[in-house]
Formats: C-alpha cells, structure tokens, sequence
C-alpha cells in the first residue's frame, strides 16, 4: 500500500518535471528543425554552431561543414534530385553504394559556417544554412557576403538539392584564400562515434593546436585552412545511454561510411580540386580522422563519393595528398591485401600517402568481431610481421617521436603508437581509443605532415619491432 501511494506520488511529480525540462519557449529555428526532422534530443546537437557561432568555432579560424541526416520525403522534392555519378552502373560495389545513400534517411548539407582569424575584427558568418527562415528576425550569424543581410532562406524539401548550392559556395569561398597566399595546407578532420558538434569542434581545436605547437620551430611552415566535418555520429535517445549508443554502433560505422560516399567525398573530390582550378594553384590536403572519423575519411578518399549533381562530373584523379587514420575503425582489408605471406597490394589509389596508428591500449576497436580494425594491435602485427614494398613500420615513443625517423617513403606508414595513445583521454570511454588530443600527438602529426615535403629515400621498407 505504502509502494503504490509512493509510485502514485512519483508519476505526476516526475510529468512536471518533464514539462519544465522540455516545455515552455521554443528554440529559435526548432520550426526549421522539425521541417528538416532535425529537432530530436540528439540530433538538435549536430547544428550547434548555428545557435552559437562565436562560441562553437575553430579557434583559429576555417570552416565548419555541417552533415546531417534527413527523411527523404522531407529534404526532396523528387527522387529524381538524387543523381549518380555512374547511374548506370551495374558493378555489384557501386550499386551496393548506391543503396547505401538512400536506404532510409538520407545525408544532406545542413549549415557551412565561415570561422574568422583571430584578431581579424570580423564575426564568424555563415555561407549556407538550412535553419534561416524569414520570421527569424536576429539570427545569430549573418550572411558571410552580405553581413548586413540574413542567409537566403532554403526550403525545406529543397535541403538535399541546395547542399550542391552550399558547395559551391564554399569552394568560391576557398578558391580565394587558396589565392591570397596566406596558407601552407588544406587540413580536413572529422571525427568519430559519440561525438557531438560542439564535442567535434573542441577535438579538432586541440588537434591543430597540438600540430602548430609542434611546428613552431619551424616559422610560417604550417598555417593550416581547416575544414572540420561534422556528422549525426550518435543515435537519438535521451533515456537508453549508454546501453543504446553500444547498440548503435553498427549503424553509425554504416552512417560513417555513407558520410565518405556522400559529402565528405564530395569535398575532397570535387569541391577543393575544383577551388583549386579555380584559384590556379593549390595547396597540400591532409585529411585527419579519427576512429569511425577514420572511416569516413577513407571511404571518401578512396571511393567517394558516388553522388554527383551531374554524372560524371568528378574532376579529381588525386583526393588526397596525406591521410592520417588515427585508430582507424575500419577493416584494414578496406587499404591492404595480405595473402599467404605475399606482397600487400594497393587499393586506395587517389591518396598519395597514408599513415595509420594502432595501440594495444585501445578498448574500443576490438568490438569488430568480423575482422580486424585498423587501430588494433593485432592489426600492427598481421601487416608488420614482415617487410613490404608498400608499407613502413615504425613505433612512436611517448613524445611522439618515432623510430625510425618519419619519411614518408612507402605509400603507407603503419606507426605503433603503445607508448603514446596511452591514457584514457578525459569523459571518454574505450580505454586509450580517444588519447589523441595532447601535444605529443601534435608532434606525430607534424612529422608526418612536415615528411611529406621530402621525397623520401628508395631504400627497403623497415619493419618496426612489435
């Protein structure tokens, strides 16, 4: 009798809890949310940026692109919007890509936000956002052209066509910072599983601070044009954390993929090559990602993006001139073959370099039970037992250094990182998976960045010792 009285109390408390938590004045583009059918607990976090443009911005200035995922029926007026580069492909791989990007929700360019230098004196603005209406009368960025002006408004069954719009926009925008000179790099990241926009944008922080760090004995050799790549890498629950985001990871290491086949491919594929055309001169692009952010990476860079707003229409031969999988959460098979002790053989044939770190201190990558992730030690070990034409082996200490020194020599450079991705990195979980943030990695990163420069010796592979 006592249990009820308590339960018929608890039930009315916890309704007025509830309203008062998610009652009373509405989010200023929540109308635009639930058009878009962004306006979940979770997913209102993928565009966080747009509400806080000062606050939730690359410190040191670039760009934040913004993919989220959306009902088709909701961002397309036609399905003939969605179109192919090889539409009429009958290879199993292709279509088997094709269906990927539009089996449910589908990926679309929600917001492209334009983050100022330091002490340039200019507010952080906006090159496209889905989330402008007319009724908002003070939005938080401004026009990035017109700053006296709002964004033009995108309809909301226009969202996935106008994220071509959204492109083109930027690559204007970077065909002129690619002309002014004032850069050495393109640097892409995007990061993995769990991560938030604004969790996202503080990571990327602290990786290009750590690289800039590390390069400063080097004055005026890195001053990166960085594009963080934000994407839905969480399921939508507010009540069933953490037992839901475990069950979530297969469809997000499917979401990660659909990310390279579709906007992210796009990027590298058509949107920075063509900046470059247009600038007439280019400059190194490095794409860093890590764990499900690896993944996306890779597939953009090696098979993305199979979407084109015109078949056929993909300019680049070449993606990538450095990609940088740190514990990488995908089959390593996905880059090399090894075959009865035989040599490894090439797949990703649009990326000049790779590198890859492992560490036996990641928890995370050992739940792919079906094969083995490229951030695992057991991954060193299958592809490193042996010398390859393809592949160097070397192991970082625990200030980043490695032995032997980096020189980028092979296609692909496989680092044993146990001595330096090995802490749990703060409120993360899966052991050392995050430790990817200190300086010290900064310093990895900008010897493989700085090597990059150099042509390399032709001498053997060296195989690090286990």
């Amino acid at each position: 009798m006592a249990i009820s009285r308590i339960i018929k109390f608890l039930l009315p408390a916890s309704a007025i809890l509830l309203s008062a938590c998610f009652g009373g004045s509405p989010r200023l583009f929540a109308p635009a949310e639930e058009e878009l059918g962004t306006d979940g607990p979770i997913t209102m976090h993928y565009h966080s940026a747009v509400y806080y443009p000062e606050e939730i911005a690359l410190r040191d200035g670039g760009y934040i692109l913004g993919i989220e995922k959306g009902d088709p029926d909701k961002i397309l007026r036609s399905e003939e919007e969605l179109t192919f580069e090889q539409p009429n492909s009958i290879d199993k791989t292709v279509k088997s890509q094709q269906d990927a990007v539009h089996n449910g929700k589908m990926m679309f360019v929600s917001h492209i936000m334009r983050d100022q230098l330091p002490g340039s004196g200019k507010k952080n603005c906006t090159l496209f956002d889905a989330y402008y209406r007319p009724d908002v009368k003070a939005p938080p960025a401004r026009d990035c052209d017109n700053p006296d002006d709002h964004p033009p408004e995108i309809p909301p069954t226009n969202a996935f066509r106008s994220s071509w719009q959204g492109m083109r926009t930027l690559q204007n925008s970077l065909s002129a910072n690619i002309e002014s000179h004032n850069y050495t790099h393109i640097v892409v990241v995007v990061m993995g599983w769990n991560t938030v926009q604004e969790e996202a944008v503080r990571n990327i922080n602290s990786i290009i601070r750590g690289i800039k760090h590390a390069s400063e004995g080097n004055p005026g050799a890195f001053k990166p044009l960085v594009i963080g790549v934000t994407w839905p890498s969480q399921w939508n629950s507010l009540w069933l954390d953490p037992l839901y985001k475990l069950t979530s990871f297969g469809t997000k290491a499917k979401d990660a993929d659909e990310v390279g086949l579709t906007w992210l491919g796009v990027l590298l594929g058509d949107t920075i090559p063509q900046a470059s055309m247009q600038a007439k001169a280019s400059l190194p692009v490095i794409v860093i990602g890590h764990s499900f952010g690896a993944r996306a990476a890779i597939t953009a860079a090696c098979e993305g993006p199979v979407i084109a707003e015109k078949p056929g229409s993909r300019s680049a031969k070449q993606l990538a001139d450095l990609l940088i999988s740190y514990q990488g959460a995908f089959l390593t098979n996905r880059l090399l073959d090894k075959n009865s002790g035989e040599a490894f053989s090439e797949k990703c044939l649009r990326t000049r370099k790779i590198a890859l770190t492992s560490s036996k201190n990641d928890r995370a990558v050992t739940r792919a039970f079906w094969g083995v992730y490229a951030g695992g030690e057991k991954s060193f070990l299958r592809y490193c037992s042996e010398p390859s034409g393809l592949i160097t082996c070397v192991r970082a200490d625990a200030a980043g250094q490695t032995t032997p020194p980096l020189t980028l020599s092979r296609k692909v450079t496989y680092i044993n990182s146990d001595d330096l991705i090995h802490y749990n990195a703060f409120n993360t979980g899966g052991g050392a998976h995050s430790d990817i943030y200190r300086d010290e990695q900064g310093v990895l990163s900008w010897s493989l960045i700085n090597a990059l420069s150099d042509k390399g010796s032709s001498s053997p592979a060296t195989v690090a010792q286990p």
